[in-house]
């Protein structure tokens, strides 16, 4: 699933619907290399890290290795997107955490959801540490609901983000899927449970403001693709990001419960 992430077609992968139970549901969700908890399943994890590593050393090959990501040569109103990290805190806080996350990672919303609140009120809120909030997609769904993140105002990508975690079992039902399969050959069940995930997605969008005529033309829009996928291309050669979340304190790996954040935080203001 990760090598198709940076493989096929733009505007194809956004549009398929031939994807496995276990890369919808399975594939690099869980727990990164320093994280306090296992993954959700080992063999998954393993054969993920793996394309990874393929994934970058192909890229390399291709000489399409990722550079520290650059400022946007046009604005976010010339580019029709949120075309630029998104930085929860002051920008000049003196520690900077990078999120890495997936919107169907149920560990990602977890970490949103209990650990970020803590970490916002004690460190962000405060000025000593800033979120640099970038997405690490893994699968279609993901991708589709993404994309429609960076269709949104500055001020309104936040609470769209917040609102896909803290509801993220009412759209993403895996019983759902279960239910699907168990009626449908693994194709139509796959193309049937992305259409009724993204529907659910779409209504969220709608209530954060975005017509059926924005959202259209949002999920049309290759150019957002292409800088999801400099930002994830950069995350695997950089980070050697693998799971979802990862976290990245002032440039090194950190676990994703809060004891692990605090401790890499304070570190750095010592």
């Amino acid at each position: 699933m990760i090598k198709q992430l940076y493989t096929r077609n733009i505007g194809v992968f956004a549009k398929s619907a031939t994807v496995t139970i276990l890369s919808l549901f399975l594939v690099a969700c869980g727990e990164s290399d320093n994280a306090s908890e296992p993954a959700e399943n080992a063999d998954a994890m393993a054969s993920a890290a793996s394309e990874v590593e393929e994934v970058a050393e192909q890229a390399s090959q291709n000489d399409m290795a990722a550079a520290m990501p650059k400022e946007p040569s046009l604005s976010v109103e010339e580019a029709g997107f949120l075309n630029r990290d998104m930085v929860m805190g002051d920008p000049n806080a003196p520690v900077e955490i990078i999120e890495y996350a997936s919107l169907t990672c149920n560990h990602c919303a977890t970490f949103h959801n209990n650990v970020l609140p803590k970490i916002k009120e004690d460190y962000i809120d405060t000025g000593k540490a800033k979120l640099v909030m970038r997405s690490f997609m893994l699968n279609p769904i993901d991708m589709s609901a993404t994309t429609l993140s960076r269709c949104m105002t500055e001020k309104r990508y936040v609470p769209f983000m917040n609102m896909l975690f803290s509801r993220q079992m009412e759209w993403y039902d895996v019983g759902k899927y279960q239910e699907l399969s168990a009626n449908n050959d693994p194709q139509t069940a796959n193309q049937m449970f992305i259409d009724a995930t993204m529907t659910e997605v779409q209504k969220y969008a709608r209530q954060a403001g975005m017509n059926k005529a924005k959202i259209d033309a949002c999920l049309a829009n290759e150019d957002i693709g292409k800088y999801l996928f400099e930002v994830q291309q950069y995350a695997v050669e950089q980070y050697k990001v693998n799971a979802t979340p990862t976290i990245i304190v002032n440039g090194n790996k950190a676990g994703n419960d809060y004891n692990s954040i605090s401790k890499a935080i304070e570190a750095e203001l010592d």
